[in-house]
């Protein structure tokens, strides 16, 4: 994989290789930048990967939901993502830095991390520059790495969760609208 820094003045994008495989990678037209992977067809266990590291992500908790993060293969917490009522929320490191997760549109399909003086550090815009039709079922999104992004220590990080949350975010409408559906039949 190749370093962040490479990747400056480049359009990166997260693809999904294969259609109904959970594994996503991020990556420009010529280079592969990161990776995310969930270990099981259903589960929310999802290792992360980046020349700057590897993590894991697990959504955990019921009345008081929350996301861990944690380096790979480690038992202690990194940092933890805590989300609001309407899908935004706020990722604290143990460290002490905080990142503010948000839709960056009206209608909620754009996403990213600002902040806490909510400066933009990039945009996860649903798409590829170049569709093609076996693109169609595929979750797939384009990466706009804003001017505070560049240089920001954890944005290998932010991108991989940015994308996990993504991800949950979608198979979570999906199971909602499908059992809607499923019951008003």
């Amino acid at each position: 994989m190749e370093a962040f820094s490479t990747a400056i003045g480049l359009q990166l994008y997260w693809v999904q290789p294969k259609t109904f495989e959970r594994q996503f990678e991020l990556r420009t037209e010529d280079g592969l930048f990161g990776g995310l992977r969930f270990e099981t067809a259903l589960g929310t266990l999802a290792t992360a990967s980046s020349a700057t590291g590897r993590w894991t992500f697990k959504r955990v908790g019921f009345l008081n939901p929350r996301v861990t993060i944690r380096e790979a293969g480690a038992n202690d917490d990194l940092a933890v993502y805590w989300p609001k009522l309407w899908g935004d929320g706020w990722l604290e490191f143990v460290k002490g830095s905080k990142f503010h997760w948000k839709a960056t549109n009206f209608w909620g399909t754009e996403w990213g991390f600002s902040n806490v003086q909510e400066e933009l550090l990039f945009v996860l815009k649903p798409g590829v520059e170049k569709p093609k039709l076996s693109d169609l079922l595929k979750t797939q999104a384009v990466v706009e790495i804003g001017p505070q992004g560049h240089g920001q220590a954890e944005l290998p990080l932010l991108l991989m969760l940015g994308w996990y949350l993504m991800i949950l975010h979608q198979e979570d409408t999906t199971v909602t609208v499908t059992t809607t559906t499923a019951a008003v039949c």
